[in-house]
C-alpha cells in the first residue's frame, strides 16, 4: 500500500490521485512520494482504460514543497555536483513524462500549494483551484536560499510571462487563488465541493493533453528575445532591483534570474537542465545551508517551543509594552495591534 497517495479509477476511466503523505500535517515531497508518484504516472500511461487523471489532496491543503530535512541531506550526501544534478533531472523527467504521455492531467488544488507542490500543478495540463480565502499559492524557495527546483523557473515564465514570474519567484510572494487566476497561474476557480466534479468534467469535455511549450511555434507570453532593447532593459532593471534588495549577499535571487534568462532561450527540456545546474550551485553554497538551518529548521523548532525547559508551562503573550514611540516603536506597535496584541506605550 502506498505511504503517500491513493489512486482510484472511476467508471468513466478517470484516475483520481489523492496525495496523502502519512504522519505529516501537510503533504510534502519525500523520497517515498517521488516513487509512488512515478508508479502512478506509469500506470496511467500504460492502462488503456484510463483516459485522464485528476491530482488532488486528501488533506485540508494541497501540498507544500520538499521535505527539506530529509530530501536535501540526501541530495547533498551524494557529494558530487554532477550526481546531484542527475538526481534532480530524473525528477524533471517524471514531470515531463506526465506532460507528454498523451493523457490529460488536471490539478484540483483544494487548498494551499507552495513550492514543489505548486510546481507539480504547473506540470498538469489544467489547473482548478478551490475558491478559499485561507489558501495561498506561491514559490517561496528564495526565502530559504533556494530556487524553485521542480521546474518552476521554466514553466511559470512560459505560463504568465517572464516579468511577472520573476517578481513572484525573486520575492517569494504568496498569492490568493483569485490573484493566481487573474495572473493565469490557475485556469479556473471552483467552490471546494465542486472542485473534483469540475476537474473530471474538463477531461470528459475533451481537455487537451499538451502543454503550450510543447506546441510548434510556442512563444513566451509577452515575448522574449535576448537581443532586443526591451529585454535588455527588463533584465537590467531586474538585476538592479535584486542587487538593491540583497546587497549581493544572497545568491538565490540572481540564480533565479539567470535560470529564467538562459532557460527561456531554449526548449524546455534543455531549460530544465539549466535550472538543475543553478539549483545544485545553490545547494553547494553555504549561504543556502545557513538560511535553511536558521529560517526553516530552527524556526520550526522555535515555533514548537522545543527549547522550553521541562516543567515550565507554555505562556502565551497577550500584551506588548513598548518603550519609546518613535518611528520604530510606532511601527512595531502597529503590526502588533494588527496581529491582535494589546500594545502599551511607556
Amino acid at each position: 500500500m502506498s505511504k503517500t497517495m491513493n489512486m482510484n479509477v472511476d467508471q468513466d476511466g478517470i484516475a483520481v490521485i489523492e496525495i496523502n503523505v502519512q504522519d505529516r500535517p501537510m503533504n510534502v515531497i519525500t523520497a517515498d512520494f517521488a516513487d509512488d508518484f512515478k508508479n502512478c504516472v506509469e500506470e496511467i500511461t500504460k492502462d488503456e482504460k484510463i483516459i485522464g487523471a485528476v491530482l488532488t489532496s486528501a488533506k485540508n491543503d494541497f501540498m507544500a514543497g520538499a521535505d527539506l530535512k530529509s530530501m536535501l541531506p540526501t541530495l547533498i550526501g551524494l557529494g558530487d555536483a554532477s550526481a546531484m544534478a542527475e538526481r534532480i533531472i530524473e525528477s524533471h523527467k517524471l514531470n515531463r513524462a506526465m506532460e507528454t504521455c498523451g493523457k490529460p492531467f488536471v490539478a484540483a488544488i483544494n487548498g494551499t500549494a507552495l513550492g514543489g507542490g505548486l510546481e507539480i500543478t504547473l506540470s498538469c495540463h489544467y489547473r482548478i483551484a478551490a475558491d478559499r480565502n485561507d489558501a495561498v499559492l506561491g514559490l517561496p524557495e528564495v526565502m530559504v536560499g533556494l530556487l524553485p527546483g521542480g521546474g518552476g523557473t521554466q514553466r511559470l515564465p512560459r505560463i504568465i510571462g517572464i516579468q511577472a514570474a520573476l517578481e513572484l519567484m525573486t520575492q517569494g510572494k504568496h498569492l490568493k487563488p483569485q490573484k493566481a487566476l487573474a495572473m493565469g497561474i490557475v485556469n479556473e476557480l471552483a467552490p471546494p465541493d465542486e472542485l473534483l466534479p469540475k476537474a473530471k468534467q474538463w477531461i470528459l469535455d475533451g481537455g487537451k493533453a499538451i502543454q503550450p511549450w510543447d506546441k510548434k511555434g510556442f512563444k513566451v507570453p509577452g515575448g522574449f528575445d535576448p537581443n532586443t532593447k526591451g529585454t535588455i532593459q527588463m533584465f537590467s532593471v531586474v538585476n538592479a532591483m535584486v542587487a538593491k534588495n540583497t546587497n549581493h549577499n544572497y545568491p538565490a535571487p540572481i540564480a533565479i534570474v539567470s535560470s529564467v534568462y538562459e532557460g527561456c532561450q531554449v526548449p524546455i527540456d534543455t531549460g530544465l537542465k539549466i535550472e538543475a545546474k543553478y539549483f545544485v550551485g545553490l545547494l553547494c553554497d553555504p549561504v543556502s545551508g545557513n538560511m535553511i538551518r536558521s529560517l526553516f529548521n530552527n524556526k520550526q523548532s522555535a515555533d514548537k517551543l522545543r527549547a522550553r525547559p521541562k516543567g515550565v508551562d507554555k505562556h502565551t503573550v497577550k500584551t506588548l509594552g513598548m518603550l519609546g514611540a518613535g518611528m520604530m516603536g510606532a511601527g512595531i506597535t502597529l503590526v502588533s495591534a494588527q496581529a491582535g496584541y494589546e500594545s502599551l506605550f511607556a
